[in-house]
């Protein structure tokens, strides 16, 4: 059995971030059916910019609800300067804040076959004339 078996887990799911009313609904209802899936595990959303909060204070608030473990996943399909360069800075800034803490990096979503059936959802919609949202 690893020693993080029984630590407490948060997820913090980071988006971009936006100014336009409803554009982080997605990422909320992520959260939510996530939360639904496994409810013993803290979930939070986090944004790099204009909406808070922001990663730091995400991972805080996971940390102040008692996680152990926060598991920081970027929700991005493209590997930009914020997936590449800001956000593994950010984490490893967390690190040396909170070295009793185990903080980790997972992958961005990027290509996924999953994401593709999206896509593909999306066109055939798109063509029947189907709004989703």
């Amino acid at each position: 059995m690893t020693p993080f078996a029984f630590m407490k887990r948060a997820v913090l799911l980071v988006g971009h971030g936006s100014k336009l009313t409803g554009s982080n609904d997605a990422i909320d209802q992520v959260i939510e059916t996530l939360h639904k899936k496994e409810p013993a595990t803290i979930f939070q959303a986090a944004f790099l910019e204009i909406r808070s909060p922001n990663i730091p204070e995400g991972i805080e608030l996971c940390l102040s609800r008692g996680a152990d473990e926060v598991v920081v996943i970027p929700y991005f399909v493209q590997a930009g300067k914020h997936v590449v360069q800001d956000i593994p800075r950010i984490i490893s800034e967390a690190k040396t804040k909170y070295p009793g803490k185990n903080i980790c990096l997972a992958e961005y979503l990027g290509f996924d076959l999953r994401i593709v059936s999206v896509v593909g959802d999306r066109i055939r919609e798109a063509r029947e004339g189907v709004k989703t949202s």
